[in-house]
This record gives C-alpha cells, sequence and structure tokens, in this order.
C-alpha cells in the first residue's frame, strides 16, 4: 500500500518505486524531457498535437521545482537573481529562436514567470492575514500578464498554489484543477459553438493536470545534484533550435 505523507515542501511517497525515480532531479528532469518534446513539436512538427501535448506536463513540474525549491533554499533572495539573470540572458535566443516561427516577438520566456512566482512566494511568507497575500498574489499574477511572460498569470498562481498548499494534497490537486482544467472548459465550450466553423482548436492545456501524479509521488529527496543544469540547459535549448531550424 502506498502511503501519502506531507513532508517539507512537497510530498514523499512511501514506496519503492517513489524512493527510487521521485526524487528531486528525477522530477527536474521529467520537466525537462518534455521541454524539450514541446518544442520539438513547435519548431519542427506543428502539426502533431500529441507533442504539444506531452509538453503540457513541462510547466506545472517547473512551478513545483520552483515552490520546492522556495522552501529549501537557504538565501531565497539569491535564488531569486539567479532566475532573473537567467530570464534576461535566455530572452535573446528564445527571441530569436521564436522569430523564425512566427511566435509573438513580444512575448517574455516563462523564466520570468518562475522568478515572478517565487518572487510572490517570498512576499506571501512576510505575512500571515489572507487578504495581504491576496492581494501580493493578485499583484504579481497582473505583472506577469502585463509583461506577457509566458503562462502569465496562470502560471504565478500555478507556483503560488504548490507552496500555499504543499502540505494539503487534496487542496493542491484542486487548485491546479481550477488553475489548467477549468478555464478550458470555457474554450471548449465555444469550440463546439462556433470554434469548429471558424477553424478554432480545441486547447490542451489542461493536460497539465498530468504532472500532478509525478509530484504527488515525490519522496522528499534531492537525488542527483545538478543545481546548474537547467540554468545552462534552458538558454542552450534555444540556440540548438535556431540554428537547426536555420539548418533545415
Amino acid at each position: 500500500m502506498v502511503r501519502v505523507q506531507a513532508g517539507g515542501q512537497g510530498f514523499a511517497v512511501h514506496s519503492k518505486r517513489a524512493r527510487t525515480f521521485m526524487s528531486t532531479f528525477a522530477i527536474k528532469l521529467i520537466a525537462v524531457v518534455t521541454m524539450v518534446i514541446d518544442h520539438v513539436g513547435l519548431f519542427f512538427f506543428p502539426g502533431v498535437t500529441e507533442l504539444r501535448m506531452i509538453g503540457r506536463i513541462s510547466f506545472p513540474l517547473f512551478a513545483w521545482l520552483i515552490a520546492n525549491g522556495a522552501e529549501h533554499s537557504k538565501n531565497t533572495t539569491l535564488y531569486l537573481k539567479r532566475l532573473a539573470i537567467l530570464a534576461l540572458v535566455s530572452q535573446i535566443p528564445f527571441f530569436f529562436a521564436n522569430n523564425l516561427i512566427g511566435v509573438d516577438p513580444m512575448l517574455l520566456n516563462v523564466v520570468f514567470t518562475l522568478a515572478l512566482g517565487l518572487a510572490a512566494i517570498m512576499g506571501t511568507k512576510r505575512y500571515d492575514d489572507t487578504p495581504t497575500r491576496a492581494v501580493i498574489i493578485g499583484a504579481f499574477a497582473f505583472v506577469a500578464q502585463m509583461i506577457n511572460s509566458d503562462y502569465g498569470a496562470l502560471g504565478v498562481l500555478s507556483i503560488v498554489a504548490f507552496s500555499l498548499f504543499a502540505k494539503y494534497p487534496k487542496r493542491l490537486i484542486a487548485a491546479q484543477m481550477l488553475i489548467f482544467f477549468f478555464p478550458a472548459i470555457a474554450i471548449i465550450t465555444e469550440f463546439f459553438m462556433v470554434g469548429a466553423r471558424e477553424g478554432l482548436y480545441l486547447p490542451i492545456g489542461w493536460m497539465a493536470i498530468f504532472a500532478l501524479p509525478i509530484i504527488l509521488a515525490y519522496n522528499n529527496r534531492e537525488g542527483i545534484k545538478a543545481r546548474n543544469f537547467f540554468y545552462i540547459f534552458y538558454p542552450l535549448q534555444y540556440v540548438v533550435l535556431y540554428i537547426a531550424k536555420v539548418m533545415l
């Protein structure tokens, strides 16, 4: 029998399989792999929706990693600075690569959203009263939407939800369902009412909820130490995508 226990920032699932695979590193690796699958689909196989659907699993995993990092980091201010620098550095290859496929040139990469989510968590930890926390969360979500960062307000809300409900699995699942799944209902309804004849596509953002079983299987262990892996990999992938897209 598998028993779910709240432990720190995340959930330790006491099973041999979970202890073996669902460390922080394992979750980070799955996040990176699904992100790459998503980007390969976006850049080279735009007609293969399945690749983009798999890619929706990536963001909630990164959102959880930010919340988990905020809980265990010895210096969250330094953590935030590293994310901010990564966001700025990554924007250059992100812009040039996405420009090749006609993505909105004003779109900011997802690390801006991750940084804003971390900043929101830091803000909520300074206050105990719910109204103040709600204002802080709303402010950072609003900023993410206004600066047009990838995943925008929903991304910030997802990150903060992982932090606030870390010890409450049912509430966490409900919150993430509200963020990623239920907004799609309105779009799906619109599709069947008017979208089909206007050439609209069914939304795939709801696929993000399939990241939850992975997160719930977290064993509260770090696993292989690879703190700087994402900081190098994220901007580098856009350099590779740009070169490959130009050559092909």
